[in-house]
């Protein structure tokens, strides 16, 4: 399919393009050649054809005085402020259909620079079998766009179709993917279309355009929806990732940071361009609104938009009845977190529908509870609930193992689809706080912005020196995963106690989950609930107690269940211990 941003090659000739429409003049330049100069449409695309010029060709633009790398380069020499290189494109697999279906999804969250020693793309690729072994069906990596320095989470991306140069090229990119997919693990990609990072951004500089000074995110100026050649911008490189790369699905991050006019017009075309690119591909959104009808299903119960949503509701909703922590909508104390769980459990959505500006969160008008379970992903860890806490620490250091265990069982056994942060399947405990890589006068500009997000964002009162220095070398090592520890007994253990939960999911969840299910239905008694998700097939049911105190519950367990913590049947009364749950059809 044609694109119209980046290079395009014309046997021994190469076309170079930028939407630069205010730009008073373009030229393309080069380290060993002269310069050529770009003629402008009216669209505002800058192009010229350059003879004997190819694949390895180093280049950058000069917009009105300005030098700057192509924003769609596909690779870079260096980091994201140096030269460009032309590269020919990846011929597609000719994989057509999916690996799997949807409703089989364990999903396993990876950030390429700290998964393995060598924090490359190949790395990853070296220890896939421990994530296939461990029971995770998919992985999803967190952004690879290229961006300054060496070391970032990846959301501080400017040059969005290039894989950052210390992962690797997108040719090992590929490599990785299709490792993965001889091993029967899917590959979802994190993108951010919401903003560009501060640093190294040059199209701010050569195309204004591109945003609107309106509109304010929490990283800058708001990308302008409204202009169609923004937006074609991102259906490239979303195709881009889907055909060249083969990656089974995208996640798109902080879509509620989308606020110009045309943000809906944007999304459904995001979502109609990735699925005629790869109809199969599953599509992830990051929503702090919970806007039901970007989930909706059709009559054949495929998804009219998205696949499913990051589920923000019941982490939170979790994570406070493990650690009794006052945050995420807990801060007073007068929320019912039991009655809570039990929506979150049955419809998905705590707080359910469009939120208005005036809403208090818990008054939305579109309910979650026509939606399948499986439009929504359930966590209680992930790189945002990890590295955006003052320590960095994860579950495993606040909790005790019991509890984890309990969360997991009730993360895993549920029919939404669980994800985990990479380590967690084996309790892990390495921190994972936020590092970046750039000069001094700009690392100082992210620590401070750092500890106003702890105060403003997080609601931590951090002091001086309470943060770990984002620039520190030391910081990004501290998150690496010591491959070293999965041998302690410890982990081993919890290990297999992962993927005893995997192996529960394939034998209960699956095989109803692979139809429709018609309805869910709750009890609660004390701090016990009890849940069954009427499928086309069966019923799953699970009873759980949230609790540290054992609870009596009327329920008669008629299937031969499976369980966490300790539960005993007398008659029609189930006595659940202290953070105890058991699941059966």
């Amino acid at each position: 399919m044609s694109t119209l941003f980046g290079p395009r090659l014309h046997d021994t000739s190469t076309e170079f393009r930028l939407w630069a429409p205010s730009a008073p003049d373009v030229s393309v330049i080069f380290p060993d050649r002269e310069p050529a100069p770009l003629t402008r449409n009216a669209e505002g695309f800058w192009s010229a054809l350059v003879a004997n010029c190819g694949p390895g060709q180093r280049y950058k633009f000069r917009a009105g005085g300005i030098e700057c790398p192509d924003p769609a380069s596909r690779l870079q020499d260096g980091d994201t402020a140096d030269w460009s290189v032309v590269t020919a494109p990846i011929p597609p697999s000719g994989r057509n259909e999916p690996l799997r279906p949807w409703h089989e999804t364990i999903i396993c969250e990876v950030h390429v620079g700290t998964f393995s020693p060598e924090g490359t793309f190949a790395g990853l690729a070296q220890r896939l079998e421990h994530i296939r072994d461990a029971g995770y069906t998919a992985l999803e990596i967190m952004p690879i766009n290229a961006f300054p320095g060496r070391r970032n989470w990846g959301y501080d991306g400017t040059l969005l179709f290039a894989p950052e140069e210390a992962y690797g090229t997108r040719e090992e990119f590929r490599a990785l993917v299709d490792r993965a997919h001889e091993l029967g693990l899917c590959v979802i990609l994190d993108v951010v279309y919401n903003h560009f990072g501060q640093f190294d951004n040059f199209i701010e500089k050569v195309s204004p355009e591109w945003f609107d000074d309106s509109v304010e995110t929490p990283w800058g100026k708001g990308v302008d929806f409204t202009r169609d050649m923004v937006r074609q911008f991102y259906y490239e490189n979303a195709r881009m990732w889907l055909t060249e790369c083969d990656v089974d699905g995208l996640r798109f991050d902080s879509i509620h940071e989308m606020k110009t006019e045309a943000r809906d017009l944007f999304l459904e075309e995001m979502a109609k361009t990735c699925r005629t690119a790869k109809y199969h591909a599953k599509l992830i959104v990051e929503n702090m609104d919970n806007i039901a009808s970007w989930l909706d299903r059709d009559e054949d119960e495929e998804p009219v938009h998205f696949t499913a949503q990051w589920n923000d509701d019941i982490h939170h909703v979790l994570h406070y009845l493990v650690t009794g922590e006052h945050k995420n909508g807990y801060e007073d104390g007068s929320a019912d977190a039991i009655a809570d769980l039990e929506k979150g459990l049955a419809d998905g959505f705590v707080h359910d529908g469009e939120a208005g500006e005036d809403s208090d969160g818990r008054s939305r008008g579109e309910p979650a509870s026509r939606l399948p379970p499986d439009a929504f992903v359930s966590y209680v860890q992930n790189h945002d609930q990890i590295g955006n806490r003052a320590d960095a620490q994860r579950l495993p250091d606040r909790i005790s193992a019991d509890k984890l265990d309990f969360l997991h069982f009730v993360t895993m056994l549920a029919p939404h689809v669980p994800l985990f942060f990479m380590g967690e399947e084996a309790h892990m405990r390495t921190l994972f706080p936020f590092f970046c890589d750039l000069s001094e006068a700009d690392a100082e500009i992210v620590r401070a912005d750092r500890y106003k997000q702890m105060r403003e964002n997080f609601h931590e009162e951090v002091g001086e020196g309470g943060l770990p220095d984002p620039n520190d070398p030391a910081t990004f090592e501290s998150a690496k995963i010591n491959w070293g520890e999965f041998a302690h007994p410890e982990r081993q253990a919890a290990l297999e106690r992962f993927r005893t939960l995997a192996r529960w999911r394939r034998e209960l969840v699956w095989p109803l989950a692979a139809g429709k299910c018609i309805d869910a239905h709750t009890s609660r008694q004390d701090t016990a609930v009890v849940v069954s998700w009427v499928f086309e097939a069966g019923t799953l049911n699970m009873a759980l107690n949230a609790s540290d105190r054992p609870v009596d519950v009327a329920c008669a367990v008629t299937g031969t269940p499976v369980s966490t913590g300790t539960f005993s049947q007398s008659g029609e009364v189930l006595r659940l211990g202290p953070w105890s749950a058991l699941a059966w059809t």
